[in-house]
């Protein structure tokens, strides 16, 4: 029997994931979608737990929303889009003719974005798929010096263009950047595929472990590979066995699904019912483990490019909003648990130990926790210095004040007694007050430097105990 891809039940869907300025209002960005032809829908709740789905389908629907879900109206457009990709075996240009069916898009609230076209090819031929899954995903135009593969050529009704980021730029520059501006978040000229494949025909296991190292990593047929046999033992731990011959695989750059002979027909759970469950449950899942992971590594990127920018002033206000923005993905985008049913919450948790969800959090946590420490330490130091300065000066100004006071008390003493201070002449000589006021201008000088020392003493000590603590 020959091995085929069941067509008509196949699909493969690629994730562009990109990040939007903070400066943009969720709310005025997706009316400017509906205004470009994109339509709401809801996310899918199935069995997600109660926190999980008022997050995803908010009843809000401003500027304070969580997250948003739309799809775009325009078959026509889609249509215009789908074609032929066209391979290079060698010989001649092969031709893998592909349809689009469907653009998605994900709007989380931090500003994580992901786009997914969902596409079909038109081919029973497991080579054809295997081709267009590894080349479709570069989306933009000839490969310069950043990337060692150049973007498939793709024939649209006689026409030949590089790459699909024509369609990309279509559906998102005209809404994107009249509200905002857009970052790559995943490598360069690269969308995350993730394709279910039922794949029917006679192999044996050995050929089915390296199909599923294959679809894992994105390798063609004519790839010639030498895989160690670590990655292809069935309990590798980026792959999970749904049902007898039937694995999903996990890998940074890709998900995938292959079912080996899945039993029934388009009426029965595995080939009617599964595909819709791997298009809405199982893809939302990925979004979720992506969206949490692009988070982190985008917060992480601002800690990196705020570190040194800017003055110490500066740089304590952005990381007190990056720590407020981690504290806020904490409370509402952080999920250690999304479903109730045990199938997806094995797949989801497979998903956060692949992407290392949790190592990556911490990672992070830490890094803003101790950088905005750090600080606001500084601060305190400069506070503290700034306020020793102070009591110096008040220190100082206080000795002068008693070196001067003694005397000015002396003086005024003798003024008020002029009966005392002629019978004084009389006795002492008319210059006796002199050496009065001098014993107490040395007398006043000796305390006020006495108390300045003993006070500075203290001073400088209780510095070194808070230096040291």
């Amino acid at each position: 029997m020959q091995v085929k891809v069941e067509r008509e039940t196949s699909f493969v869907r690629f994730v562009y994931p990109f990040a939007l300025s903070r400066e943009c209002a969720l709310g005025n960005l997706v009316e400017a979608l509906r205004d470009s032809g994109w339509k709401d829908e809801r996310f899918p709740e199935g069995d997600l737990l109660p926190h999980v789905r008022d997050y995803l389908n908010s009843s809000e629907r401003d500027n304070d929303a969580t997250a948003y879900l739309l799809t775009y109206c325009s078959e026509q457009l889609l249509q215009h889009y789908s074609g032929r990709l066209l391979v290079d075996n060698g010989a001649s240009a092969q031709g893998i003719p592909f349809t689009i069916r469907e653009a998605q898009l994900a709007l989380f609230r931090g500003g994580i974005a992901m786009l997914t076209l969902e596409a079909r090819v038109d081919s029973d031929c497991l080579a054809d798929w295997l081709d267009f899954i590894y080349h479709f995903r570069f989306y933009k135009g000839q490969a310069d010096d950043k990337q060692d593969v150049s973007a498939p050529r793709l024939e649209y009704e006689g026409r030949t263009e590089q790459g699909i980021h024509t369609l990309l730029e279509e559906l998102l520059q005209s809404p994107i950047e009249s509200c905002s501006s857009r970052e790559n978040l995943f490598m360069y000229n690269l969308m995350l595929p993730f394709s279910a494949l039922y794949i029917d025909g006679d192999l044996s296991d050995d050929e089915k472990r390296r199909l599923l190292y294959r679809v894992r990593l994105c390798f063609t047929m004519r790839h010639d590979l030498h895989p160690p046999e670590a990655e292809l033992r069935p309990d590798h731990p980026h792959l999970l066995e749904y049902a007898e011959q039937i694995w999903f695989t996990f890998a940074q750059q890709a998900a995938g699904f292959v079912a080996f002979n899945a039993p029934g027909n388009a009426n029965d759970f595995f080939r009617g019912n599964l595909p819709q469950r791997l298009r809405n449950r199982y893809f939302l899942l990925y979004q979720l483990a992506l969206y949490q992971k692009f988070r982190l590594i985008h917060l992480s990127n601002r800690v990196s490019q705020n570190w040194l920018s800017g003055d110490e002033g500066q740089r304590r206000r952005t990381f007190r909003e990056i720590r407020d923005e981690l504290l806020e993905f904490t409370a509402r985008g952080y999920f250690a648990q999304v479903m109730h049913q045990e199938q997806h919450h094995r797949y989801y948790s497979r998903w956060c130990e692949v992407l290392q969800l949790e190592r990556l959090y911490q990672e992070v946590s830490n890094e803003v926790r101790e950088m905005y420490e750090y600080l606001q330490m500084n601060l305190e130091e400069q506070r503290r210095k700034q306020a020793e300065k102070l009591n110096r000066t008040v220190l100082w100004l206080t000795g002068v004040t008693i070196a001067f006071a003694l005397p000015s008390c002396v003086v005024s003493g003798l003024g008020m007694n002029v009966q005392t201070i002629e019978a004084w002449d009389a006795r002492y000589g008319s210059a006796w007050w002199i050496w009065v006021v001098a014993l107490s201008v040395m007398v006043g000088a000796l305390l006020s430097v006495l108390l300045v020392r003993v006070i500075n003493y203290i001073v400088s000590r209780d510095s070194s105990d808070k230096e040291a603590v």
